[in-house]
């Protein structure tokens, strides 16, 4: 069996409110973690199970053949097609684990961990073009430094792309082991301390999510999901750092908003109904026991939503 252990697993089932006969999607499918908790919690469900790596839909398909789920091999964004096209017109939970694979980690082959030879690839679906190695080696300086200071919120960006081009124009960069030295090299000592993350870490999220389009899918599918939930359908999104919290967090208290007026106004004229209602004021966070049987769950956090009756 995969070790692939799902985040904040009973937190999510506790909040999906999940009920005999309901639709529920889990747009990150991953290994089937939280697939099989939402079973476990009712196993009279129908479970549309999206992923946008082949691999992990083969094993999906595998696992969980002689069960109501259809297995989609999609970027998440689509999910108002993906629906259409297996005639569901509207769902009553939607699931996301924004972390990404431990699978993606242990294979060094798929060019995600730094703690690992292999080559610049990043692709969660390989039959993509763009790869983490296109990045580095192509982009222009400037587009560099806004991915890796926005994406990967490293102070030191500027060091580190001066240091990437400059290594660059000697000779392409290829592997995991290259980048990771030479971004060890343009961060200076008193930057950073050993006990905390590794310096390469924050440029290595920065392409990742530049790759795979993380963010762009994520504003996509936030506004589709709304729209494709059943009154009193919950939205349980899991992000893993504050870029992904910080869109999840907005949105939902946009679409919660009873007024949209200007400021100053005396008298409510909008009429504006709040959409969702959000059940997090403050994100869940795993448990120190968690934590301790799965250090991966560490930066996790949970934010949960309510469809409301908006006519």
């Amino acid at each position: 069996m995969d070790k692939h252990v799902p985040v904040l697993k009973k937190e999510c089932i506790a909040a999906l409110n999940i009920k005999s006969g309901g639709v529920y999607v889990d747009c990150t499918a991953g290994r089937g973690g939280h697939v099989e908790a939402i079973f476990d919690s009712n196993p009279n469900v129908k479970i549309i199970a999206v992923d946008k790596d082949p691999v992990n839909s083969l094993f999906l398909s595998e696992r969980f053949k002689n069960k109501n789920v259809v297995v989609v091999t999609a970027d998440y964004k689509d999910i108002d097609d993906i629906l259409s096209f297996n005639d569901i017109k509207s769902v009553d939970g939607m699931l996301f684990d924004l972390g990404f694979s431990s699978i993606h980690v242990d294979d060094a082959e798929r060019g995600f961990s730094f703690s690992k030879d292999g080559p610049l690839d990043m692709r969660y679906n390989r039959e993509q073009t763009l790869t983490a190695e296109n990045v580095v080696n192509e982009y222009e300086e400037s587009e560099l430094k806004r991915i890796i200071r926005d994406y990967g919120e490293e102070p030191f960006y500027n060091r580190v792309v001066y240091a990437i081009v400059h290594a660059r124009i000697q000779q392409r960069i290829k592997t995991t082991s290259e980048l990771k030295k030479i971004i060890n090299s343009a961060i200076p000592v008193k930057g950073w301390s050993p006990k905390k993350i590794d310096t390469a870490t924050k440029t290595f999220q920065a392409l990742r999510i530049e790759v795979n389009a993380e963010l762009e899918s994520l504003n996509i599918v936030l506004d589709k999901a709304v729209d494709l939930l059943n009154i009193t359908g919950r939205l349980c999104v899991i992000t893993f750092h504050s870029l992904e919290d910080r869109i999840v967090k907005t949105k939902f208290n946009n679409e919660a908003k009873t007024c949209t007026c200007p400021k100053g106004l005396v008298q409510c004229v909008c009429n504006t109904k709040p959409r969702l209602k959000v059940i997090t004021r403050k994100a869940i966070l795993p448990g120190e026991e968690e934590i301790c049987l799965n250090p991966r769950a560490r930066s996790a956090k949970l934010r949960i939503a309510e469809k409301l009756d908006a006519r």
